[in-house]
Parts: structure tokens; sequence; C-alpha cells
């Protein structure tokens, strides 16, 4: 199992990406997804009681923390960061209103930084 650190701002595009794409299709129960849908929930409801300037400071400089992550969960992180990338790149090829090359850049790096992790871990018993 991996540790992984996430900003509140990427696990909860993740998880909000992984909620629309639920509604979609159908699922096998495996999948981070489910395994993070408590935490998500509980760490929206906080974000919703907060004022502008502290939920924006939350987002950016809040960390969570994912204690243990399975190699086929942290599969499925590395597509749900691909899956934001290839939405970044649309947003900015379509030059719609929202797209914003530092938001690219941001999980670019993080694709970068997930697959450097996983090159580097040894996974083969920890499944």
């Amino acid at each position: 199992m991996q540790k992984i650190e996430l900003t509140v701002h990427e696990f909860m595009s993740i998880m909000g990406t992984l909620s629309e794409a639920q509604k979609d299709t159908t699922q096998n129960n495996d999948t981070i997804y489910k395994e993070w849908f408590t935490q998500w929930k509980g760490l929206d409801e906080r974000l919703e009681k907060l004022e502008m300037m502290e939920k924006a400071n939350m987002l950016f400089d809040g960390k969570v923390s994912i204690n243990a992550i399975s190699e086929p969960h942290f599969l499925q992180l590395i597509a749900a960061v691909k899956d934001q990338i290839s939405f970044h790149k649309n947003l900015i090829d379509e030059n719609d209103e929202d797209a914003d090359p530092e938001d690219l850049e941001m999980w670019v790096k993080r694709l970068a930084q997930l697959n450097n992790v996983h090159s580097s871990t040894e996974w083969s018993n920890q499944n």
C-alpha cells in the first residue's frame, strides 16, 4: 500500500468527475469512488460551511491524505488525473471562458508525480 497526498481541490475535482461518471455507467464495487465516497461527502459538507476566502484557502492549501492505496486504486487515480488533463486541454482548445492553462499545468505535474511514484514503488505483495 502507498500513501498519497492530494490537494483538497484535486480530491474534490476527481471525486466530482467520478460522481458524474457513476451516473452514466455501472462500475464494479472496487473503485476509488466507492472507497473515498464518505471522505468526499464529509469534506464537501465542511467546505459548504466556510466563507468564500476560507473555502478557497482550504481548496488550494488543504491536503487530503489517502493513507493506503492499492495498485488497482492507484491506477484508477492515474486514469482520473488523465481525464482531468483531457478535460482542461479541451477547454483550452475550445477557448472556453473557464479554460486556465495553470489548471492544466497542475494536473500534468500531478500525473508526472504519480507516474514517478508508480514506477518507483514495489506493488507486488500489496494487493
